[in-house]
């Protein structure tokens, strides 16, 4: 079983997760803010409380988006730093993806994931469940609300803060939900096993919005010395 760490900080929680043959250790913080001087830290004590070294990992995964553009890169540096320090293949999970996964239901049932995307708007896809995996079932987009309604069926159960701005109607679902690293375990052991995780090249971050682009690390200020 391979060690891989998991990073999330694309909302306010500021999260951390290992999954190692023995289980998964995981730790999670509100701290709005913060996602720069805490990340790192936190990476160190999951690690400590595993029993493992940094050079023990064999891959390293974040959410790789939609959410928090500052929160996102934040992540996405402190990935990208870790794994050209120890040669890692790395992986990027949408957090929309993340989000229905966590409201696992049977095969077969489709889920909506909303996320308050800030400028009143909303980010938002549906997926379907298949072999206990929450799996696309169309795009990712960024809209609305009002765009969001008309273009979603009602009866479908939906998660994420989005909701909030996008009332249910007659749809169920769960709007105080947000993504942890903990939540993106099976996707991540998933995308570890079909060999999806690769070179960072080709897991940079995922906004929805035009005219917001990554810098790889040697282009931008340092998040992993704050």
């Amino acid at each position: 079983m391979a060690n891989l760490l998991i990073l999330d900080a694309s909302s306010t929680f500021c999260s951390v997760a290992l999954k190692t043959a023995d289980g998964v250790v995981a730790q999670s913080e509100v701290q709005p803010r913060k996602h720069a001087q805490r990340l790192l830290p936190m990476v160190d004590e999951v690690l400590v409380r595993s029993g493992l070294a940094r050079q023990q990992l064999d891959g390293i995964a974040y959410a790789r988006g939609p959410g928090s553009f500052t929160g996102i890169r934040i992540a996405a540096s402190v990935m990208q730093g870790i794994a050209m320090g120890l040669d890692l293949p790395v992986c990027g999970i949408s957090t929309l993806q993340g989000l229905a996964q966590s409201q696992l239901k049977p095969d077969g049932q489709r889920m909506l994931a909303v996320l308050d995307a800030h400028m009143g708007e909303v980010f938002w896809a549906q997926y379907r469940y298949e072999n206990g995996l929450a799996l696309l079932d169309g795009e990712e987009h960024v809209g609305s609300p009002d765009l969001y309604l008309a273009n979603t069926d009602e009866t479908l159960s939906a998660v994420g803060n989005g909701l909030k701005l996008a009332p249910l109607q007659h749809r169920s679902g769960n709007p105080d939900k947000e993504l942890v690293a903990e939540d993106l375990v099976p996707l991540v052991l998933q995308q570890w096993s079909a060999g999806g995780f690769g070179c960072i090249e080709d897991h940079q971050p995922v906004y929805l919005r035009e005219g917001v682009a990554w810098k790889k690390l040697a282009e931008q200020p340092s998040l992993l010395k704050r």
